[in-house]
């Protein structure tokens, strides 16, 4: 049975090609502002979770879900190891929301406790957070985000701090900026947006590519690359076995840790090959989502994923990233 060869959808017309040479000196520039190679990442362990199925069922609110990325610095006085100190907080945010939104508005906010989802067997456990409209009969979720930890430092812990540096959330922007604003101001803490810069969404695709499997409905896997200052896209798809069978050339399964050259060595060949393709050269196109039967990344931050053993993976990759940009803030003058 022959392999099925990768195709490509250009959803635009033919002046996309010409669009992409009038627009590279643009796109030239969005590529020069790398990470500073000080800070840049050479090799990366792949982290596989020891979950067993009950493990895994814990992970069932957060699938089929399109979640925003936030980061966030210690929280002062959050004390998430009582809950009896949480009907405090929902009453704060609840005042708060009722009274930041101009038109009456009728929320309720919920925190709870969750236990260690992601395996870091972390002294600051995870706590989801909901916001509910109850005018109605049946009440209605405006917003839900979840705190997440990240892995142990080996630094010292400070009391009265809580480190939960990555923040999952969804819901109309406009609550969720309110939520946020009000967690700044309550436990003095700084909440920032994520975004996976190209170098990062490079790791993650060459990282999981082993793991990824066709599904029922889905068997392809897709690039969707950004024309700059125009709204145009380019979608390449591939089959999953092409990237499989691809990524196993470059690197050997039994291998935890992925390193940078092989990396860009996977990438470079997928740029290759759609060029041999069809002629059309992305090696200056900015890459804005990748999408597989398992899980769909975009660079704006937002991550939804459709198969429970890839949502540890993730989590771990996420919270590595957002730690290690917080202290990059930090250690910054």
């Amino acid at each position: 049975m022959s392999r099925r060869k990768s195709s490509v959808l250009l959803p635009f017309n033919l002046n996309a090609s010409k669009t992409v040479n009038e627009t590279a000196e643009n796109v030239t520039v969005l590529r020069t502002k790398k990470t500073p190679a000080n800070r840049r990442r050479t090799l990366v362990e792949v982290v596989e979770p020891e979950l067993d199925e009950n493990g895994l069922e814990v992970f069932e609110d957060l699938k089929q879900k399109m979640w925003s990325v936030y980061r966030l610095s210690d929280l002062n006085s959050f004390d998430n190891t009582k809950p009896t100190t949480f009907p405090r907080y929902e009453r704060i945010l609840s005042r708060y929301l009722v009274n930041s939104f101009t038109q009456a508005v009728t929320l309720q906010a919920k925190f709870k406790l969750k236990h260690d989802i992601q395996g870091f067997d972390q002294e600051d456990l995870p706590v989801h957070i909901k916001v509910e409209d109850v005018q109605l009969s049946q009440p209605r979720l405006v917003y839900e985000g979840l705190l997440l930890s990240a892995r142990k430092s080996g630094g010292s812990k400070t009391d009265g701090v809580v480190h939960l540096p990555v923040l999952l959330a969804r819901g109309p922007r406009a609550v969720r900026e309110k939520v946020h604003d009000c967690l700044s101001a309550v436990f003095s803490s700084s909440i920032h947006e994520v975004s996976f810069p190209a170098e990062d969404m490079h790791w993650m695709i060459a990282a999981w590519s082993g793991f990824i499997n066709e599904s029922r409905n889905n068997k392809e896997v897709s690039f969707m690359y950004g024309i700059p200052s125009r709204t145009d896209t380019i979608q390449c798809q591939y089959s999953v076995n092409f990237i499989k069978d691809l990524w196993s050339c470059i690197h050997d399964k039994d291998n935890p840790v992925v390193e940078l050259s092989e990396v860009k060595r996977f990438y470079s060949s997928l740029i290759k090959h759609t060029k041999n393709t069809i002629g059309l050269n992305l090696a200056a196109v900015p890459l804005i989502m990748y999408k597989t039967p398992d899980f769909e990344l975009h660079t704006v931050g937002k991550v939804k994923v459709s198969t429970l053993e890839f949502i540890p993976r993730i989590l771990h990759f996420i919270a590595d990233l957002c730690d290690t940009q917080n202290m990059n803030d930090f250690s910054q003058p």
